[in-house]
């Protein structure tokens, strides 16, 4: 099914909001959702492009969504805490412009903390696609997770997704520039400039890793597909599913709490110079959105660390993108306030962190294998080595950041640590507090070789 550009993403099912009651697993029943109408079924081929997702609490909520290369009759998912399954739900099943493919969302619910389960993905005539995932625990545990941007379909991007694997990450974060369907990245593209079925490429190249652990993306400049609806973002809210509490309703702002880290996902599309496509759209709604999270998470005695993840820079010497002034002019001071501990992006492809930053100026060295306290400010990692081309690492005297109407400012780059060209990700080991009441953020950046880009140790105490 196809539709028309300002139309939105076509459903074919029941409400996305359809929470299952998974405390009933183990029953002796098989309890079914809602009655969902498809058309004639088309594709005997089973379910492919698997990726998970979390909830708004990781501990009790999964998202698992997939494709078919067309209407099916009766899409469903079995799950259980065994192979035997014991509970069938339909899903919320969506179209999108110009590709033949369907895709299936189920939000699960009242999950068991800290618990495998097993599920099956099948429909009338196709092969059935299973898998497994585990929620996370309950308790305050030790864990990894990744953290990247600006991936694409690519060899060295299919390394990484392998990669991602080898480390044992519990999940992904992925800021955005996901897989490049639309390469004009301003909102503005022409036909000619688009290729949707290159997301299929793209949930298929990641569902060695997506359809056991969360990936947890963001919109980036490439997201913005004109023709796809008024901000251009059907496309991704067709194809995946986030906790759904953040500004707006969409699925493009969102945060979750993990053990003792708050995640915080925001739409660098709003707040950007660059470029002009979704610039404002929710403004001050966001932004007030983004403090009371902010101010919540720091409140809470359970969470250490806040982690905060967008697309566009706020600090980045690459020449490519560099930094941008708009990010720095709506959220720099509210991560200042309220102490945020680390600030991902994308959209340079390269590596780069920089010093503890505080009122826009380095504030205390953080150099390569340092250990570091944030109370003194907040770290800014661009992780744009996901897997598309590379931008050459060249530290000027002087870089730029983009101010109003586009302008180029230039600045001092005194505020770069560390900086590396060659594809990589970023992983976190999140370690809860010690006899001592200290917890600590352990990063590693690994190159998709293996070798090793980077090294940091952030602790914080209460």
């Amino acid at each position: 099914m196809t539709v028309s550009p300002h139309s939105g993403p076509a459903r074919i099912g029941p409400s996305r909001r359809t929470v299952l009651r998974a405390g009933l697993i183990g029953g002796a029943g098989v309890v079914a959702g809602p009655m969902l109408w498809t058309q004639a079924a088309r594709s005997a081929a089973p379910a492919t492009g698997v990726h998970l997702s979390y909830g708004a609490d990781p501990v009790r909520q999964m998202n698992v969504s997939w494709s078919t290369a067309g209407s099916v009759q009766a899409p469903r998912l079995d799950l259980g805490v065994t192979p035997d399954y014991g509970l069938t739900v339909r899903p919320e099943s969506l179209s999108s412009i110009r590709v033949d493919s369907v895709y299936h969302h189920v939000d699960l619910g009242d999950l068991k903390p800290g618990t495998r389960y097993y599920y099956r993905l099948s429909h009338d005539g196709g092969a059935p696609n299973r898998g497994s995932f585990t929620t996370a625990p309950k308790g305050k545990e030790s864990f990894r997770f990744a953290a990247f941007g600006d991936m694409g379909v690519a060899e060295d991007a299919a390394r990484n997704v392998n990669l991602i694997r080898q480390q044992g990450a519990e999940f992904a974060f992925v800021v955005g520039d996901i897989a490049y369907a639309d390469t004009g990245g301003q909102g503005k593209s022409r036909e000619a400039q688009q290729d949707f079925g290159v997301w299929d490429e793209f949930l298929t190249q990641i569902q060695p890793s997506a359809n056991a652990i969360p990936w947890m993306t963001v919109v980036g400049n490439h997201e913005m597909e004109n023709g796809n609806g008024e901000l251009g973002y059907d496309g991704y809210r067709a194809r995946f599913r986030h906790p759904g509490n953040g500004a707006g309703g969409g699925e493009e702002t969102y945060s979750f709490v993990r053990g003792n880290v708050a995640f915080i996902a925001l739409d660098g599309n709003d707040a950007t110079y660059e470029y002009t496509r979704n610039a404002g759209y929710l403004g001050e709604t966001l932004d007030g959105w983004l403090e009371q999270r902010l101010a919540a998470f720091r409140a809470r005695d359970d969470i250490d660390f806040i982690l905060v993840g967008f697309h566009q820079c706020a600090y980045c010497t690459n020449v490519a993108h560099a930094s941008d002034g708009g990010i720095r002019d709506r959220w720099e001071a509210l991560f200042d306030r309220y102490q945020v501990d680390v600030v991902i992006n994308g959209h340079n492809h390269c590596y780069e962190r920089t010093h503890l930053m505080r009122g826009g100026k380095p504030v205390q060295e953080a150099p390569r294998g340092s250990t570091v306290d944030t109370h003194q400010g907040t770290i800014y990692i661009t992780a744009g080595g996901g897997g598309g081309s590379t931008y050459p690492d060249v530290l000027p005297v002087l870089s730029y950041y983009t101010g109003k109407n586009g302008l180029k400012i230039p600045e001092p780059t005194t505020y770069r640590a560390v900086g590396d060209a060659t594809h990589s990700v970023a992983f976190f080991d999140a370690h809860p507090r010690d006899a001592h009441g200290r917890a600590r953020l352990d990063l590693e950046v690994i190159a998709t070789d293996g070798s090793e880009v980077d090294t940091l140790t952030i602790s914080r105490s209460r």
